[in-house]
């Protein structure tokens, strides 16, 4: 091995650079080489002990080439390359990249090479011999730390070995899709050399290199090929820029991409990236076929037909000509499009119906033909062309032959292409599929021959055809329900088109939590729930349809968000048009089959929750999480008429009676409200959840009159259950959208400073903890005389008012920058500045988690970390307890204290540290039902899991009920849970959460719920609940005593504390914990 600093004295000055080559690293990337790539691990490779981190074969010239890195336990990077089957006197022409990088380097000082390595000569690469077959350079620790990765290309003397996927490639650092996002954009800037915003062969050049370091950075890797490909599809990346290059090199080089991305549609770890290489593979040609026969089958019509071609004599035949070079030096396929129309034009003889089908059929225009420039040679095709009915015939052959590199965008081409791969029976099947395409029982088979693809392809080789085939079939099938008449369907008809829509997204597997829901879907379907169509059945149905639907709006709501950032990015380097990128996500999402799913949902969804008797409302986007209530002046206008407008002076609450779909959200709109069910897959749902907007409909007539009468006055909305609540509020200009006024100053108990650290249950009292700490003490005084069985209250500690104050006087330069924080937060008031205010308020909170620890401190942290199970560390106990104090400075918070009259100086904090039960599952309960005001008459509502899925307002129905308080009052089951996720203590570990419990909470008249934060020392995980197995659904029995214990409980309490409650707990096993009691508002 030699050190790379000793490259500088070994020369190989002025060698020659291969002819085309550029500043990258001093040889073309462009690979002429066909076969398929392979990813396999390697056992041949000889490598030193550690960790082995990639590990990838690809093919090249002669064979492969085996790609290793190891990271041992001393720091050191080693990576080795092994080539099988390649020849001999091999060496490496090499560099690196750095991240963020786009171009080669040389390694850096410290590096550890083979022997004999020297600079090429460039400045930029290095060539390193081979020893037999295998090369070994190697990173110590703390060299080489900003490099991205090692790319290079072998070589054998004059003879370049290019690898199929373009560069060798080994990532020394975690594979992200930053530096790869950034990359492919600088490359579409207009003008930007060597590409000048590139043609459509550079392009696919850069994503072929580009797509091993998009697979290992996963699904933003994926998602960034998408945006480039499909921006590319649809012309906001130009196809004829740049250089020209001949037919064979796009044939080949399509058909590497195309069999690239279908290996990756398959084997990409994770299901969303395998999602966004499928929507990938749908914007590429099939590629392949021999490529010179593009460009010698039309010299060949020329000849064969008389046509001028050059200073050869012939037709004049100006289309022919324009055309013949264009195929020569820049063939698309827009060439199959140019092609089928002048088919079109030799039956008819009438040149204008050659624009007429261009324009019709492919969208293409004058300008877009005047565009498509050969270089230097031509302005581009403008005809006219000769009416020459004799070369129908050899057009339809050479139609073929485009379509044979170009082809494969449709479900007949797919399927001439992939039929020679595909096992007699699936042949058989399509075939006969296709040719009964409209018959009832088409989307059925469409879903079966899929799941025999997906098995062949699976246990088989991964052939790009096949794949391509699949994808044009699964569209296929959307095509097919679009076109059906679903307001004519039964119920029953549009749930077995559910389950057949939902099954043609599954196939791959790639959607884990629709599968969940599906599965509690279909058992939802049989008659485990009672008889079908009876109330307690679509009960059960109606959970399992909001089950999907949530699992389809996270699966669509990812993919919407992962291909915006890199659309958006590419978009503004290549100056695409601003409105278009603007919607890219949303437009991805609409394209996907999985909005057949939502169209069959919104069709059916009525005739189940009318079963049901649910609720009129239709929740389609429940607003920012971390607000309970919405608020804003009452508009009755439709949304349309709105676009354009800035409404952030007075905050909107938007009646609209009608949603197109397509409409944007105009700013200050806090809640658009409609009359009519709303697709979960529209435009505005999508941006209404990425923006945090509520967004319901209101279904009842009646409801809806009931709100239209409100126009005009400040109102709140708020979710309650299933029901939204909108009543009318006093607004003030400091709450705007956050929060509704409270018209009178409240009143908080002072604080009375007390000299304690940390204080126990006994010691919890006014002005020395909040309302939260109290009531504990207060239930856990009482838990005896509930007389309700098996029932506690957690164990807990609590740092009082003053605890704050003490710590930051110990911390004398966080004082002072506090204390900075205040004056910059009044100056940002006194001038009406948000976005200073914003600024002032983040400072703050960032200030206050700095907060040293006081010695004074530190022991009875570890006391209560002790008291409260020992599963957490001192440390992080504390970091919780700043999260907590420095939540004062929210702008949620800020905001209603202002609204309410409250100093800030008078807001003291205190910290509840609490154990956190591992809950079985949590409940909140009303002891006066809110949505009807009936004090006899108890309201409930339960989920798995933590209650952060409650009181967090998070998508989907919990277990709601009512009751009655009167001995043997019977109950009703309101509706059944869907709420996708369930949290859980870390990993079944003991841990503590710290509450907040400022003096500003649990008041007379203002509950104050979620204006502080609560905060886990570690954090709490999640998992997706299977509902199909979840006895809260399907144990009757067991449920109504869960409610009947529930209403024991919450009459028990209000009996003790004397007037109606809002109560939260859980249930662990056979026990109900107690965690808070406070009065109801």
């Amino acid at each position: 091995m030699m050190s790379a600093s000793a490259l500088s004295s070994v020369g190989v000055r002025g060698a020659p650079l291969r002819a085309g080559s550029g500043s990258k690293r001093g040889a073309s990337s462009s690979s002429r080489r066909s076969g398929a790539t392979r990813h396999v691990t390697s056992a041949a490779v000889a490598a030193p002990p550690g960790k082995v981190l990639y590990d990838t074969t690809v093919k090249a010239p002669g064979g492969t080439c085996t790609m290793v890195r190891v990271d041992s336990p001393d720091g050191t990077r080693t990576i080795t390359f092994k080539a099988t089957g390649m020849g001999g006197n091999l060496e490496l022409h090499w560099g690196v990249v750095v991240e963020g990088g786009e171009g080669w380097g040389p390694p850096p000082d410290g590096s550890d090479l083979p022997g004999g390595s020297k600079p090429f000569g460039d400045g930029i690469a290095t060539r390193s011999p081979f020893s037999g077959d295998t090369l070994t350079m190697s990173f110590p620790k703390g060299v080489g730390e900003d490099i991205e990765r090692v790319v290079g290309i072998i070589v054998s003397g004059s003879e370049w070995l290019h690898a199929e996927g373009g560069d060798l490639a080994v990532p020394l650092r975690v594979a992200t899709s930053g530096g790869l996002v950034k990359r492919l954009a600088n490359a579409e800037k207009p003008n930007k050399e060597p590409f000048k915003g590139g043609n459509l062969f550079e392009r696919f050049c850069r994503i072929n290199e580009a797509l091993d370091e998009a697979t290992q950075s996963g699904p933003a890797g994926a998602a960034a090929i998408q945006a480039v490909l499909r921006l590319s599809a649809i012309r906001q990346l130009p196809w004829y820029a740049g250089g020209n290059y001949q037919g064979k090199d796009m044939a080949h080089k399509q058909e590497v991409v195309a069999r690239r991305i279908a290996v990756a549609a398959v084997t990409a770890e994770d299901g969303m990236s395998r999602q966004l290489f499928r929507a990938s593979l749908a914007t590429v040609p099939r590629g392949g076929g021999n490529g010179d026969d593009i460009r010698l089958g039309i010299l060949q019509i020329m000849r064969e037909n008389g046509i001028k071609e050059g200073h050869r004599p012939g037709i004049e035949d100006k289309f022919i000509g324009q055309w013949h070079q264009k195929l020569h030096s820049n063939t698309t396929p827009d060439d199959i499009s140019i092609c089928e129309a002048y088919l079109h034009f030799l039956h008819t003889g009438n040149w204008d119906d050659f624009w007429d089908h261009l324009y019709t059929n492919a969208k293409l225009t004058k300008e877009d033909l005047a565009g498509m420039k050969a270089g230097w040679r031509t302005d581009g095709i403008s005809g006219p062309a000769q009416h020459l009915p004799q070369m129908i015939n050899p057009m339809k052959h050479f139609l073929w032959i485009l379509k044979t590199t170009h082809g494969g965008g449709n479900v007949y081409g797919a399927m001439q292409f992939a039929r020679d791969a595909l096992p007699g029976d699936l042949k058989e099947d399509v075939d006969g599929m296709l040719k009964n395409k409209d018959e009832w029982w088409v989307p059925g088979k469409i879903v079966n021959i899929r799941e025999r693809l997906h098995s062949h392809t699976k246990n088989g080789d991964i052939n790009r055809d096949v794949v391509m085939l699949d994808v044009n079939l699964e569209k296929f099938f959307r095509q097919k329900v679009e076109a059906m008449d679903t307001k004519s369907m039964s119920a029953d008809e549009l749930l077995t088109l559910l389950d057949l829509a939902a099954t043609n997204c599954c196939v791959g597997g790639d959607f884990q939590r629709m599968n969940t829901a599906m599965g509690f879907f279909r058992r939802a379907q049989g008659t485990d729930a009672g008889e079908r169509w009876s109330p307690q059945w679509a009960q059960v149905m109606d959970a399992a349809l909001d089950s999907v639907a949530l699992a389809m709006e996270y699966h669509m709501d990812s993919l919407c968000s992962l291909v915006q950032a890199p659309a958006s990015a590419v978009g503004a380097m290549a100056q695409c048009d601003p409105a278009y990128i603007a919607n890219f996500g949303e437009e991805v999402v609409r394209g996907h089959s999985m909005f057949a799913v939502s169209k069959v949902i919104g069709d059916v969804r009525s005739h189940v929750r009318t079963a049901a008797g649910r609720s009129a409302w239709l929740l389609i986007s429940a607003g920012k999480p971390d607000l309970s209530v919405h608020a804003g002046v009452c508009v009755v206008q439709s949304l349309e008429e709105l676009q354009g407008q800035d409404l952030s002076a007075t905050p909107t609450v938007v009646l609209s009676e009608r949603l197109g779909g397509l409409e944007d959200i105009p700013p200050g709109v806090t809640a658009v409200i409609t009359s009519a069910p709303v697709d979960l897959l529209s435009h505005i749902a999508i941006r209404a959840r990425n923006v945090g907007v509520m967004l319901a409909a209101m279904t009842d007539p009646a409801g809806w009159a009931a709100l239209t009468a409100m126009a005009g006055s400040g109102v709140k909305l708020s979710v309650v259950g299933e029901e939204v609540m909108m009543e009318t509020s006093a607004l003030t200009s400091a709450g705007g959208a956050t929060t509704a006024a409270v018209a009178e100053r409240l009143q908080l108990t002072p604080s009375k400073n007390s000299e304690e650290w940390m204080v126990t249950q006994e010691m919890y009292a006014p002005g020395i903890v909040g309302g939260k700490s109290s009531s504990l003490a207060a239930l856990g005084a009482k838990v005896s005389a509930l007389g309700v069985t098996d029932l506690r209250v957690p164990s807990s500690l609590a740092l009082p008012f003053g605890a704050f104050d003490r710590a930051l006087a110990a911390d004398a330069g966080t004082a002072a920058v506090y204390g900075a924080g205040i004056k910059a937060l009044a100056a940002a008031e006194a001038a009406g500045d948000a976005s200073e205010r914003r600024e002032a308020l983040t400072l703050l909170r960032e200030v206050v988690v700095d907060l040293e620890m006081p010695e004074e401190l530190a022991p009875h942290l570890d006391a209560a970390a002790a008291a409260l199970g020992g599963g957490v560390d001192v440390d992080g106990l504390y970091t919780a307890v700043k999260r907590v104090w420095a939540s004062k400075w929210t702008e949620r918070a800020y905001l209603s204290r202002k609204a309410c009259q409250v100093p800030d100086a008078e807001l003291h904090m205190a910290a509840l540290l609490m154990e956190l039960v591992p809950a079985d599952l949590a409940f909140v309960l009303h002891t006066s039902n809110p949505l009807t005001g009936d004090k006899d008459e108890v309201f409930g509502e339960v989920c798995v899991g933590l209650g952060e899925a409650l009181v967090g307002n998070e998508a989907g129905s919990a277990l709601s009920f009512t009751m009655g308080k009167a001995p043997g009052a019977a109950f009703a089951v309101r509706s059944l849970p869907s709420k996708p996720i369930a949290h859980q203590p870390p990993n079944g570990a003991t841990t503590v959460i710290v509450r907040s419990d400022s003096n500003g909470e649990d008041l007379e008249g203002f509950a104050g719920a979620g204006l502080y934060d609560s905060v886990t020392v570690s954090p709490t995980t999640s998992r997706v609940v299977n509902y199909a197995e979840e006895w809260l659904v399907w144990d009757a029995g067991r449920r109504a005593a869960l409610i009947q214990r529930l209403t024991q409980l919450a009459v028990a309490v209000e009996r003790e504390m004397g007037a109606p409650q809002d109560i939260e707990g859980c249930v662990v096993g056979d026990t109900v914990v107690l965690l808070q009691s406070r009065a109801q508002i």
